[in-house]
């Protein structure tokens, strides 16, 4: 696992359910964290989002994103339900944009292009194992009077194939990651960040035949007589985008007595497996460009622009 620029820390936002809980820093809410869209037209401008989860958002009426100021204090952003875009299939991601530089605010937003898509999981060949890492809050040492982030690292353990169910009974596309994740983690971006991984395994050497890789065993007896055929291109990946943290997996547990025997009443506790739920980065990259998103940041960057416009006309007339 690699060394984590400090940087992705401002990457980071806590989610309260009220401006008093945020000022205090109540251990209750959820995690979110920030990404951009550029503008079409105006060149180095873009809008800002907050995304988190769906349920972090709907369990209270009026969510406040805490986030740290370059002074050293925080800003808390009051918000509405109805503030938030959601995704129109259900998927647990909710966006918000916010101002790109409310009163000087640390960030460090990720844009699309580093969202991890279908198609790069097979140019990059993302899978099983991959090193991940995830930033959020991890409630009872999460900073009460500034946001301080926890890093946890994992490895992806299944590819999205089949959905997750979740204990309300929903369904949601998951990557399936061990991150040791436990409730606070709700909205933290999980990211691939991998080194000295192989990632060409089919490089010919000039004038030689190469066995597909399913044909021998590297670690094996033939590894000697067959690894000559290859190069081994050990390049790293990332940091990508995987998703959004949005579920930890439980397992139920029987309660037992003293001597190991099971309760007569078969009860048992729900036990965290470490396991987590991602919802792909594709989900959220399908809400950034849905239409009315779309739409908003196109007035907006009209805005902008007839703003410049008059400033510039005004600075021109005092020449």
């Amino acid at each position: 696992m690699p060394r984590i620029a400090d940087a992705f820390i401002d990457n980071a936002v806590y989610i309260y359910s009220s401006q008093e809980d945020a000022e205090s820093g109540k251990a209750v809410g959820g995690s979110g964290f920030l990404v951009h869209v550029p503008f079409v037209e105006t060149q180095n401008m873009q809008q800002t989002y907050v995304v988190t989860n769906r349920h972090v958002v709907y369990q209270t009426l009026t969510p406040v994103i805490r986030l740290n100021r370059i002074d050293g204090s925080v800003l808390g952003l009051v918000t509405n339900q109805e503030d938030w875009t959601v995704h129109p299939d259900g998927d647990d991601v909710a966006v918000m944009p916010i101002p790109s530089d409310p009163d000087q605010v640390r960030r460090m937003t990720i844009g699309l292009d580093r969202f991890v898509t279908k198609q790069l999981i097979e140019d990059e060949d993302i899978g099983i194992g991959d090193d991940t890492v995830m930033i959020g809050r991890f409630i009872g040492h999460d900073g009460r009077q500034r946001n301080t982030p926890a890093v946890r690292f994992g490895n992806i353990a299944m590819m999205p194939h089949e959905k997750i169910k979740s204990i309300t009974g929903s369904e949601q596309e998951s990557f399936l990651v061990e991150l040791r994740s436990m409730p606070g983690y709700s909205g933290s971006a999980v990211y691939i960040y991998s080194t000295n991984t192989i990632q060409d395994m089919s490089t010919k050497r000039k004038g030689e035949s190469m066995a597909p890789l399913s044909d021998f065993n590297l670690f094996g007896p033939d590894a000697q007589k067959h690894i000559h055929l290859m190069d081994l291109k050990m390049s790293p990946k990332g940091p990508y985008l995987l998703g959004i943290d949005w579920s930890h997996l439980n397992n139920e547990a029987r309660v037992l007595d003293m001597v190991g025997r099971q309760h007569p009443e078969k009860l048992f506790v729900r036990e965290n497996t470490g396991m987590a739920g991602v919802v792909p980065a594709w989900k959220i990259a399908e809400i950034l460009g849905s239409e009315p998103l779309v739409n908003a940041r196109h007035e907006l960057e009209e805005r902008l622009a007839k703003k410049r416009g008059a400033t510039d006309q005004a600075q021109d007339a005092r020449r």
